[in-house]
């Protein structure tokens, strides 16, 4: 076949070789009507029968174009490509079946068969081999002197590379490209996801955050316990969630700029979600009350109400809110590091990872996740210091106290510290005990340290107020001349301020034990101070 035969033969390709495989019935083959199971391997069969037929053919004709031979025959676009994706759109029916299924996951598949199909064309055409003719050869083949002198067609990558780009720049290509509706793909995608983490919002505001909302399989829950370290049901929940969209089975890749979008989107809710929650604008529970009245129900109590939770501020909880900003912690991290990893992934699809693209993906995750910094931040800073302060200070009331202890008891100089002592931070040891492991590093001591300057501040302050009652009742006393001694030469007075210094003295030691050196909370310097004739006293009894 000369090159003229193949000029005005090229609609050989476009006569019934191609079109009469393509049908309704065998695009649905293998499957349900409509699912479109028997694409892929339609398209595999119409290749194949081209590149057996054809094949020698086409290398060819692709060769002249690297001989630098004027052609004006394009077989692989015009010749097959074009063939192929006509016959796809003539029939209404196909048409419909394969780009407008209106189901998501249809779609897809549909759109990534063909779209591998596309990319590969030229290559698989240019490069085919019949395997079967060549393991049928009974031996090696022995050519003619006169064969040897046949031209044999080599076809380079340049060739390849040329042949694909014609078939991506073809006008046909373009309009095969705009008939599908990738919008409506993503709002589906995007819909089903937002679906998704409202159910979870929802179980997770009306029964707290023990609430198993987590819809995925159990290897997924797994994995992402061990591997990432959520333990909350609604962070498994929204992680599974974020890496649903870049599934093989999920992510187009024309796409990838809009379910970036959607993941930040979905972050950002969630946030928002937590933050409400934890700040007191958002309540937990449910005021919903359903009632039986059924007058056969055995059960009498089936006539009162089945489910009456009262709103509470989980908020308020220090173990909650601590539990909770571990979980933000934890989606930070594993948004700057292992989720830029799927998304690159899922845009390369398996292939080297491009370092801008790597980059760029990082910037705007590492924007999207900066919204979670700042809430874990003040739920360690702000919210848990408030909750453990006003626990620890509950007992400073305790301070006056220690003036009945001795006034007029004539009991002798006490030689440790009071019992109400060891309690003023025993909610902070025990909250510690629970949240130890899960205190994010950058975090720090500085919350500890706030904790501990706004509780000495408080302290100092009963402490002050004891000493100035105490300071007036003596001067009464000896106005009065009534000033009792105890035993030993020590008066009440003096044993109430040995007291607060043995006090100051454990409270002290009881920081130290939480982690905190004492010399760096600002107000222990005035508490000390307070303290310091207590401090004198004990000298004077340790010579005595």
């Amino acid at each position: 076949m000369t090159l003229t035969d193949i000029s005005c033969n090229e609609s050989v390709f476009q006569r019934p070789l191609i079109r009469s495989k393509i049908s309704i019935g065998r695009l649905d083959e293998g499957g349900p009507r409509g699912e479109c199971t028997g694409l892929k391997s339609l398209l595999e069969d119409i290749l194949v029968t081209v590149a057996n037929t054809f094949g020698p053919v086409l290398e060819l004709s692709e060769v002249m174009f690297d001989l630098g031979t004027k052609v004006e025959v394009d077989l692989i676009t015009d010749g097959v490509w074009v063939p192929i994706v006509t016959a796809l759109m003539a029939d209404a029916g196909i048409k419909m079946a394969i780009f407008s299924p209106g189901i998501a996951s249809i779609l897809q598949s549909n759109y990534t068969v063909l779209d591998t199909f596309l990319s590969d064309l030229a290559s698989r055409l240019l490069t085919y081999q019949d395997t079967d003719a060549v393991s049928k050869a009974p031996g090696p083949i022995n050519e003619s002197p006169t064969e040897k002198l046949y031209f044999t067609p080599k076809v380079s990558e340049k060739s390849i590379r040329l042949a694909q780009e014609r078939i991506y720049s073809h006008a046909k290509t373009a309009e095969f490209t705009k008939k599908w509706n990738l919008p409506i793909y993503y709002q589906l995608r995007f819909g089903d996801c937002c679906t998704r983490l409202n159910e979870a919002i929802s179980g997770t505001t009306t029964d707290g955050w023990t609430k198993d909302v987590f819809t995925g399989d159990a290897a997924t829950r797994n994995t992402l316990k061990s591997d990432v370290g959520f333990e909350l049901s609604f962070f498994l929940e929204l992680y599974d969630i974020l890496l649903g969209l870049w599934r093989p089975d999920v992510i187009l890749r024309p796409l990838s700029n809009r379910f970036l979008r959607g993941s930040v989107q979905l972050i950002g809710r969630s946030v928002a979600f937590v933050k409400d929650g934890m700040e007191g604008q958002l309540k937990f529970g449910t005021t919903n009350v359903s009632q039986n009245t059924s007058e056969n129900s055995a059960d009498p109590s089936q006539g009162e109400a089945l489910m009456s939770t009262a709103p509470y501020s989980w908020g308020n909880s220090a173990l909650d809110v601590a539990a909770v900003a571990w979980e933000l912690a934890i989606l930070e991290s594993s948004l700057s590091h292992d989720y830029v990893s799927t998304i690159c992934d899922a845009m390369n699809s398996g292939n080297a990872q491009d370092p801008e693209l790597r980059t760029l993906v990082k910037e705007v995750l590492d924007e999207a996740s900066g919204q979670i910094h700042p809430v874990v931040n003040r739920a360690w800073n702000d919210i848990i210091v408030k909750l453990l302060v006003e626990k620890c200070s509950g007992v400073l009331g305790a301070v006056k106290g220690v003036v009945a202890t001795y006034r007029m008891t004539n009991r002798p100089p006490p030689t440790q510290a009071s019992p109400y002592v060891k309690t003023i931070l025993r909610p902070l040891k025990e909250f510690l005990t629970e949240v130890s492991l899960r205190i994010p590093d950058y975090v720090g001591k500085q919350w500890k340290v706030a904790l501990l300057t706004d509780i000495t501040d408080r302290y100092s302050v009963a402490v002050d107020e004891l000493i100035t009652t105490v300071r007036r009742t003596e001067v009464a006393l000896q106005n009065r001349r009534t000033r009792r001694v105890a035993s030993g030469g020590i008066s009440d007075g003096d044993k109430v301020k040995l007291q607060l210094f043995l006090d100051f003295e454990a409270f002290c030691r009881d920081m130290q034990e939480v982690g905190v050196d004492p010399s760096s909370i600002t107000g222990i310097t005035r508490l000390k101070d307070l303290t310091k004739e207590g401090g004198a006293l004990q000298q004077d009894e340790s010579k005595n």
